[in-house]
Protein backbone atom coordinates (compact mmCIF):
# COMPACT_ATOMS: atom_id res chain seq x y z
CA UNK A 1 0.00 0.00 0.00
CA UNK A 2 3.10 2.31 1.02
CA UNK A 3 4.71 1.80 -2.55
CA UNK A 4 0.80 2.96 -4.41
CA UNK A 5 1.21 6.36 -1.84
CA UNK A 6 4.70 6.55 -3.06
CA UNK A 7 4.29 6.58 -6.51
CA UNK A 8 0.91 9.25 -6.13
CA UNK A 9 2.69 11.57 -4.12
CA UNK A 10 5.67 11.98 -6.67
CA UNK A 11 3.80 12.38 -9.78
CA UNK A 12 1.51 14.66 -8.10
CA UNK A 13 5.50 16.48 -6.91
CA UNK A 14 6.26 15.90 -10.72
CA UNK A 15 3.24 17.74 -12.30
CA UNK A 16 3.49 20.64 -9.30
CA UNK A 17 7.12 21.34 -10.11
CA UNK A 18 6.81 20.41 -13.77
CA UNK A 19 4.37 23.23 -14.40
CA UNK A 20 5.98 25.10 -12.01
CA UNK A 21 9.06 25.60 -13.89
CA UNK A 22 7.22 25.87 -17.78
CA UNK A 23 5.49 28.28 -16.23
CA UNK A 24 8.22 30.26 -15.49
CA UNK A 25 9.93 29.15 -18.68
CA UNK A 26 7.12 30.67 -20.40
CA UNK A 27 7.71 33.97 -18.53
CA UNK A 28 11.35 34.38 -19.24
CA UNK A 29 10.86 33.73 -22.99
CA UNK A 30 8.03 36.52 -22.63
CA UNK A 31 10.78 39.15 -20.81
CA UNK A 32 13.27 38.37 -22.87
CA UNK A 33 11.46 38.50 -26.56
CA UNK A 34 9.32 42.10 -25.47
CA UNK A 35 6.47 39.98 -26.06
CA UNK A 36 7.28 38.60 -29.26
CA UNK A 37 7.61 34.98 -29.32
CA UNK A 38 3.68 33.40 -29.12
CA UNK A 39 3.02 30.69 -26.74
CA UNK A 40 -0.43 29.92 -25.39
CA UNK A 41 -0.02 29.56 -21.98
CA UNK A 42 -1.52 26.33 -21.43
CA UNK A 43 -3.43 25.04 -18.22
CA UNK A 44 -3.22 23.05 -15.29
CA UNK A 45 -5.03 20.43 -16.99
CA UNK A 46 -3.96 21.04 -20.55
CA UNK A 47 -0.25 20.69 -19.32
CA UNK A 48 -0.74 17.42 -18.04
CA UNK A 49 -1.65 15.74 -21.01
CA UNK A 50 0.98 17.42 -23.39
CA UNK A 51 4.80 16.94 -22.79
CA UNK A 52 5.85 17.81 -26.18
CA UNK A 53 9.44 18.73 -26.91
CA UNK A 54 8.59 22.12 -27.02
CA UNK A 55 7.05 22.04 -23.50
CA UNK A 56 10.26 20.22 -22.01
CA UNK A 57 12.88 23.18 -23.40
CA UNK A 58 10.68 25.56 -21.85
CA UNK A 59 10.24 23.93 -18.76
CA UNK A 60 14.14 23.49 -18.69
CA UNK A 61 15.08 27.26 -19.34
CA UNK A 62 13.05 27.46 -16.53
CA UNK A 63 15.15 25.33 -14.47
CA UNK A 64 18.19 26.67 -15.72
CA UNK A 65 17.12 29.97 -14.35
CA UNK A 66 16.02 29.06 -10.99
CA UNK A 67 19.95 27.03 -11.31
CA UNK A 68 21.66 29.66 -12.00
CA UNK A 69 19.69 32.46 -9.37
CA UNK A 70 21.15 29.43 -6.60
CA UNK A 71 24.57 30.12 -8.02
CA UNK A 72 24.61 33.48 -7.95
CA UNK A 73 23.39 33.77 -4.35
CA UNK A 74 25.88 31.18 -3.47
CA UNK A 75 28.55 33.41 -5.38
CA UNK A 76 27.47 36.57 -3.58
CA UNK A 77 27.75 35.05 0.11
CA UNK A 78 31.33 33.84 -0.28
Amino acid sequence: MSFVIDIVVWLLIDTVLGFFLYSTGCLILKLVTFGQFKIEFKAFTSFKKSKAKKVNLIMLLGLSFYASLIVLIVYLNN
